[in-house]
């Protein structure tokens, strides 16, 4: 006899983007400080200070749009909203591999915070599909 394991994919997305939206906001200030530290101890080449402050505003944007975007259709149970949520993934984790791999100046911490983000986006992405695949298929009355 085999038991069949029933995962809330809905409570555990939902979890995860309300746990991302609070380490959104910690990511935004704390690497705004490390910024602001870098800016006043070390000299950028020219313009690669303003394409890096560009691409954290484009994330900072994008992150806020996917995590309200996926949020609103999970509670609405939407499958359009999420997975406009699901794509915005892409950007976002290529922003947060850019801070990770190719910033000119990066510090230890930086590594931390840009590793868990992407933990975030690995999970919310997965629980995401599984939502989209099995709480938004068309019910079926016999």
């Amino acid at each position: 006899m085999s038991k069949v394991i029933n995962v809330n994919s809905s409570l555990a997305y939902e979890i995860l983007l309300y746990l991302n939206s609070f380490y959104l906001g910690m990511f935004i200030v704390c690497e705004t400080a490390m910024g602001i530290l870098k800016v006043i101890n070390v000299t950028y080449p020219e313009d690669t200070l303003a394409t890096e402050v560009g691409i954290f505003c484009s994330l900072c944007i994008i992150e806020t749009l996917r995590i309200f975007l996926g949020r609103r259709g999970n509670l609405a149970s939407k499958k359009i909203p999420v997975l406009i949520s699901v794509l915005l993934t892409i950007p976002s984790g290529v922003a947060v591999c850019y801070f990770l791999i190719c910033q000119t100046y990066i510090l230890r911490l930086e590594y931390i915070w840009c590793l868990v983000m992407l933990l975030f986006h690995a999970l919310e992405l997965a629980f995401a599909l599984l939502y989209i695949f099995t709480v938004c298929q068309s019910q079926k009355y016999d």
